[in-house]
């Protein structure tokens, strides 16, 4: 594969099929490559020129010279297909397919099938519906876009399905802000290489350093599991941007509580879990790009920021900023402090973010001074100062950005410049120069900006996890166990129950009755108040259908409750048993639940339990399996933690039971994956002492998730 994506993204000879004397995408391929200086050989295929652009053109694919080893196909999907098996034949390895029509929207699946064969016999293939690459490194722009000018190379790899995305980050920072890149690919449908293919090939590259993405979805996780720890290992920035993050995208989990998690929030973990840095806003992952190819990756970097403005009105918008994005003020030492205060003018403000006021603009001698005061705090956090780039000439900025370039290479400190803006003229190139000279990043907007600078410290603990890490050896889970010959939509409670408290997840006792006489010698039997529940299969939210009766305390509260709950289920279309469960109490209520999602594998849900799960939206999602620290770092991530550690008076719940119940359930997902799409706990009774669950709801794996999982498997 290696091999192939070489002579995909490094050819010697290159041929594009459907350039001709008049503009089109093919025709723009040849200018581009003629364009950027590519040394190999250049030829167009067109049986109705002699030439194109100056370059030998041939009748068709088969009368190409031998040594093309990359073919550029730039005609409609119907021809595309015929002129790939015909380069295929010929022994070509490598090609960019630029048309779009195969799967999208619906149609050309047919087309589509027949790229995959070609990809599954050792072809190549970049695309469909894309763009084409532009490797920068070896001069190389099979691209059939606008060629940004100059190319400048550099360490950073971009990859993206949406051209357009894609070459919104590559195109302005490289001209803009003179940032270096390798390669460009507008990867497309991926139909043949995948993101994950390409991120394999740049990591591999010891001249590049940043490996960017924006992806709508990802063909091999697995893989890209292993490249993320090579990635962390050798020190190299790997960061993605997802496409499609609405509800209108989301898989829709049909459980207990409906839907909780969806592909955004299974992918966010997945990225966790792999040291992977994720950004959510796009304008947010430029500045990111930025920040990441040009901040020192050598240098320690603090989890705390101190900001200098030179405005008090900048310096408050700062702070929001921060504060938006999560990132955290640094609180600067009392002696640093009053270093900062002997300088400042005495309307100024040393409280972080640090007013300078307008005396810095001209006191030549006050932001050099301001600036070391900083440097002196013992806690080393990351400076980040502010400059206006555009409009360009401006001479203090000029001065400004030469005294944060002084500090980063004098201090060994983490310096950014930011600029409270993007909009404005072009950048000021002697300013942008004089700060990547120092390696000192220049972010453009605040919010996107300060949202940015929250990754770095992020990055540091990736790269220090992958130098630390020897992952412990999975703990096994029971494994869940249907009495209908594995059929999964006969699994009923007892059943799970087995297996969950096998596993070590405390669950409610419980006891199945097919009729009011043997629910009645159960509630003697559990000698307490007992819940009365229809059991079926199929049979979810059972509140809402009137299949639940709580706190039945004597015989005659039991007879009416088990006729009434096999009457609403038989009204809804479900037969079956009613179960007898004793009553518990605690202090609180809790949720928690597998995700099997096809491609990411088992994920953890945790949220309050019973209706505030689905009412207030408030739940977080770690793949499994899970460590005590990772189900602690859960329980305290939901807004409504509060209220299980004894806020405004109330009983606190044994959060230590709760976590030991979540990594007891990341075995059972791990031991069970592919056995169900979703499982749900609610609710978890939480005790001063203690926990367990209630209810238990789940929900079959469909047989096309079946097949995905067969396939990642293989």
């Amino acid at each position: 594969m290696m091999e192939a994506m070489r002579s995909l993204l490094d050819p010697k000879a290159v041929a594009v099929v459907g350039a001709s004397q008049r503009r089109g995408r093919g025709t723009n391929v040849v200018a581009n490559l003629r364009d950027c200086g590519f040394a190999g050989e250049i030829f167009a295929v067109n049986p109705r020129y002699p030439d194109v652009l100056g370059y030998q053109c041939f009748p068709t694919v088969s009368d190409l010279p031998a040594s093309v080893d990359c073919l550029v196909v730039a005609v409609a999907a119907d021809a595309a297909c015929d002129i790939l098996e015909e380069a295929h034949a010929r022994g070509i390895p490598a090609a960019i397919v630029l048309a779009a029509g195969f799967g999208e929207g619906g149609h050309g699946h047919a087309r589509a099938a027949r790229l995959r064969s070609l990809a599954d016999r050792g072809m190549c293939i970049c695309g469909p519906n894309c763009f084409g690459l532009i490797s920068v490194k070896a001069g190389f722009a099979a691209y059939s876009g606008p060629l940004a000018r100059p190319l400048r190379a550099g360490p950073v790899a971009i990859v993206s399905q949406s051209g357009g995305l894609g070459a919104n980050v590559f195109a302005p920072l490289m001209t803009d802000r003179e940032l270096g890149f390798s390669h460009f690919v507008s990867c497309g449908n991926q139909i043949g290489a995948t993101v994950e293919d390409y991120i394999e090939y740049f990591i591999d590259d010891p001249d590049i350093t940043v490996v960017a993405a924006v992806v709508e979805e990802l063909k091999n996780p697995q893989k890209l599991i292993r490249l993320a720890a090579k990635a962390n290992a050798r020190r190299k920035s790997l960061l993605l941007f997802q496409a499609g993050r609405s509800a209108a995208g989301r898989i829709m989990v049909q459980s207990h509580t409906g839907a909780l998690a969806g592909n955004a929030e299974i992918l966010a973990a997945f990225l966790r879990r792999c040291g992977i840095v994720q950004v959510e806003r796009y304008d947010e992952f430029v500045e990111t790009v930025e920040l990441f190819a040009i901040a020192p990756r050598d240098k320690t970097v603090g989890s705390e920021l101190v900001v200098i403005s030179g405005s008090g009105g900048g310096a408050a918008i700062a702070a929001d900023a921060l504060h938006d994005a999560g990132a955290s003020l640094a609180s600067l030492h009392p002696t640093t402090k009053e270093r900062i205060a002997s300088v400042l003018p005495e309307f100024g403000s040393i409280t972080n973010p640090i007013d300078g006021t307008g005396a810095i603009y001209d006191d030549p001698e006050l932001l050099p001074k301001i600036v070391d005061a900083i440097l002196t705090d013992p806690a080393r956090p990351v400076i980040a100062a502010s400059v206006a780039a555009k409009p360009a000439g401006n001479e203090t900025m000029r001065r400004f950005a030469r005294t944060f370039a002084d500090a980063a290479r004098a201090s060994g400190r983490t310096v950014v410049a930011y600029q409270y803006t993007p909009l404005g003229g072009p950048l000021d190139s002697e300013i942008v120069k004089t700060l990547h000279d120092a390696q000192v990043p220049l972010l453009l907007g605040i919010s996107n900006a300060m949202g940015a600078l929250k990754h770095l410290p992020l990055r540091r603990d990736y790269w220090m996890r992958a130098a630390a890490t020897t992952e412990a050896p999975e703990q096994p889970g029971s494994r869940l166990e249907s009495g209908r010959g594995g059929d999964p939509s006969r699994w009923d409670f007892l059943t799970a129950r087995q297996a969950l408290v096998a596993s070590g997840v405390p669950v409610v006792d419980a006891a199945l009755a097919h009729s009011e006489d043997e629910a009645v010698a159960l509630l003697r039997r559990f000698n307490t108040a007992v819940a009365v529940k229809a059991e079926a299969p199929g049979l979810l939210h059972k509140s809402d259908l009137g299949c639940v009766r709580l706190g039945c305390v004597d015989e005659q509260a039991v007879r009416d409750a088990y006729a009434a709950v096999v009457r609403n289920a038989r009204n809804a279309g479900f037969e079956g048993g009613v179960l007898i469960q004793p009553m518990i109490k605690g202090v609180a209520e809790a949720y928690a639940g597998i995700i099997d999602d096809p491609l990411f594998g088992p994920a953890i849900c945790f949220g309050l339990g019973g209706v505030f799960v689905e009412i207030l939206d408030d739940t977080v999602t770690e793949m499994a399996p899970l460590t005590r620290d990772g189900a602690l770092a859960m329980i305290h991530h939901i807004k409504g933690a509060p209220l299980l550690e004894g806020a405004r008076g109330r009983d606190r719940a044994d959060v230590e039971a709760l976590a030991a119940l979540l990594v007891a359930l990341g075995r059972f997902a791990i031991a069970n994956r592919g056995r169900f799409r979703a499982l749900d706990l609610n609710p978890i009774i939480v005790g001063k002492s203690g926990v367990v669950a209630v209810d238990i709801a789940i929900e079959p794996i469909m047989a096309d998730a079946a097949d995905v999982i067969a396939n990642a498997a293989e």
